[in-house]
């Protein structure tokens, strides 16, 4: 039986089709990305349910086990006795976030999948929406999760008679299966309790931003993907020194992606992406049997938006960091293994790189306008960071009208 005949994964690239579905009750309509398996061609032609990946839109609060009530709790403590104008003397919270689909979203997503009741999707991967009239149900997945980062970031409002702080403890391992919980415990100062219990009594969301960093697989299905790299060296050097000063420690958590993509912005790393496919994969017939090579479409230039794609990809990104290493960084062995910058664990595609080696930016960049080019060849599955984040809005809205049962205030 023809590889085609089995699901790959999501296609890759950054065309996806974006359904429409109602929210949570009395939330907005969510706009799910749905991007269609990379042989679903294949997989229809052989009477086999097509397959689809949907990616999580956003981080909501999780509802309590057994309950439509939310995983949220506030206890703040005054000074007794209470007067006019309180005295707080601090407090915390917990709460649990999930990046779920509304209940019963992902239903609906296959009913319009199944019935074409969907937007046109990009010319790109049209045919690869291949779901037959009469034929077996589409399947939904969510897009293959391989590593979750989780962090609680905490805006910290301008209200208050001090200064705020408030010490988040969860993260930063969350879960990759789709009814992952990641659960956090935040201590608020005396200035802090006060902000806290002054957004929630006006129907206002708690000042966190729950931001998750998910690494996603993708598959070139039958395409094999020429990626052509070229680097500037002294640019480059630019870049990373305003991201992270010469003689500070990398990776920083996700500083290493994000400086990593602003080099990109700045023409720092430039990449060429052609594409070659085998004939029947073109719409051009079947493939032909018998001796000789298998008759291929290509290749072919790939768009700059696909290419930018593919540009962030964590294969390219660790093709990038293993031709500069030695040219931008001191690397020295670490005499334990640790996280990088701010307690943060390095990411994947970092470890796979430097592993726990200690990095640290070289003072003075490479002069001569070096360019280091690499070329390389791609089929099958890799990987591509994606961050959803979630601000509490579902918080705000409860406290509305059941303030009491998400808020606790004690005098002592």
């Amino acid at each position: 039986m023809s590889d085609e005949a089995f699901p790959a994964g999501p296609v890759f690239g950054p065309d996806s089709l974006v359904i429409d579905v109602d929210g949570d009750p009395g939330g907005a309509t969510v706009g799910v990305h749905v991007w269609p398996d990379a042989h679903n061609t294949g997989l229809a032609a052989a009477g086999a349910p097509t397959r689809y990946y949907f990616e999580p839109p956003r981080v909501t609060v999780a509802t309590r086990s057994g309950s439509s009530d939310l995983d949220f709790s506030a206890t703040v403590t005054l000074q007794a006795p209470v007067g006019p104008e309180p005295i707080y003397l601090g407090g915390s919270c917990t709460f649990a976030c999930t990046a779920a689909l509304p209940d019963g979203a992902a239903a609906r997503i296959v009913e319009k999948l199944a019935a074409h009741d969907h937007p046109d999707p990009p010319a790109r991967i049209a045919s690869l929406f291949a779901h037959r009239d009469g034929g077996p149900a589409p399947e939904l997945l969510m897009v293959p999760i391989t590593a979750n980062t989780v962090s609680c970031v905490v805006e910290h409002p301008p209200t208050g008679a001090g200064p705020l702080f408030m010490n988040v403890q969860g993260g930063p391992g969350g879960g990759i299966d789709l009814q992952a919980r990641s659960s956090f415990l935040v201590s608020f100062s005396p200035a802090a309790a006060e902000a806290v219990v002054t957004n929630l009594r006006d129907a206002a969301a708690p000042p966190f931003l729950v931001r998750n960093v998910l690494t996603e697989q993708f598959d070139t299905g039958q395409s094999t993907l020429f990626v052509e790299v070229e680097i500037d060296i002294e640019k480059m050097h630019t870049v990373f020194a305003a991201a992270v000063p010469p003689g500070d420690p990398w990776p920083g958590g996700d500083a290493a992606g994000a400086a990593y993509r602003a080099a990109v912005a700045a023409g720092a790393v430039a990449t060429r992406v052609t594409e070659t496919r085998p004939a029947a994969t073109a719409g051009t017939g079947p493939t032909p049997t018998g001796a000789g090579p298998t008759p291929t479409v290509g290749p072919v230039l790939l768009g700059p938006a696909v290419s930018a794609w593919l540009s962030d990809t964590d294969e390219l990104r660790k093709v990038v960091f293993h031709l500069v290493g030695n040219s931008l960084f001191d690397i020295t062995a670490a005499t334990a293994p640790g996280p990088g910058q701010d307690g943060r664990p390095a990411p994947a595609w970092w470890s796979d790189v430097f592993g726990d080696a200690r990095v640290t930016l070289k003072s003075e960049p490479p002069t001569g306008g070096v360019h280091l080019q690499e070329a390389l060849v791609t089929q099958g599955t890799f990987t591509a960071e994606h961050t959803i984040e979630g601000g509490l809005a579902e918080v705000a809205e409860a406290a509305r009208t059941q303030l009491d049962k998400y808020l606790t205030v004690i005098a002592v």
